[in-house]
């Protein structure tokens, strides 16, 4: 989450979360939320891969909000996601997060539990099976015939570095909108998905970082052997 995954990160407002404090715990969580996140993980789930198209809005206090565009592949455990100022390659195996402005690339071991503070796109939509997080729907609207569900999630740790998460999902066709986080340090993450695009063919290479296609790039190795 400390930005270069900000792809999943969602905003906070004044909702259930903030009016009720019953929900302290994994069982507290709304069976109908429930329902239809089993469905989207279900969907996501039976794509051989995936594509989408992104654009992610960085909002930080006493700053102009920031815009990045971005698109994102998946293919099993291994995932690319390019935006603007930097990239990141996993191949399943190890992670290389290239940032492009200071020509640095760090290389880790890559974290299936996301542990280490980095979750690829599948590991963001399971999060509410982990047990670390309680949600409940907020909202449920019709916009053009089209009916649009709010979910949002509250960490259970108090040492969380955000308040709150906000998924909101097109019921109808049952796909994601947008994901916004509000971090405690008073900035928001915007995410809003402009295509999705499954089951296509991707080379292995796609999914490691080459050097050599980056002149002058220092690449740091935290790998552990």
């Amino acid at each position: 989450m400390k930005g270069y995954f900000a792809v999943i990160m969602i905003f906070l407002t004044q909702s259930l979360w903030g009016q009720n404090n019953t929900y302290t715990k994994k069982s507290d969580s709304d069976p109908k939320a429930k329902v239809i996140l089993d469905k989207l993980k279900k969907s996501l789930d039976s794509y051989s891969s995936v594509e989408m198209k992104f654009t992610l809005t960085l909002e930080f206090p006493k700053k102009t909000p920031e815009v990045q565009k971005g698109n994102l592949i998946q293919s099993g455990k291994k995932f690319l996601v390019k935006m603007d100022q930097q990239d990141v390659y996993c191949d399943g195996q190890s992670t290389w997060i290239h940032f492009k402005k200071n020509k640095q690339v760090q290389v880790t071991d890559f974290d299936e539990s996301g542990s280490g503070g980095f979750l690829s796109p599948k590991q963001l939509l399971n999060m509410y099976q982990t047990g670390k997080f309680v949600y409940s729907i907020t909202e449920e609207r019709t916009e053009k015939g089209v009916a649009i569900t709010d979910i949002e999630f509250k960490p259970l740790d108090a040492k969380s570095e955000f308040s709150k998460m906000r998924l909101t999902v097109n019921k109808t066709a049952n796909k994601v909108i947008s994901l916004r986080v509000f971090s405690k340090d008073g900035s928001r993450y915007i995410l809003f998905l402009d295509s999705i695009v499954p089951n296509q063919k991707y080379d292995p290479s796609t999914f490691v970082f080459n050097a050599k296609a980056f002149p002058g790039v220092r690449v740091e190795d935290l790998r552990i052997d």
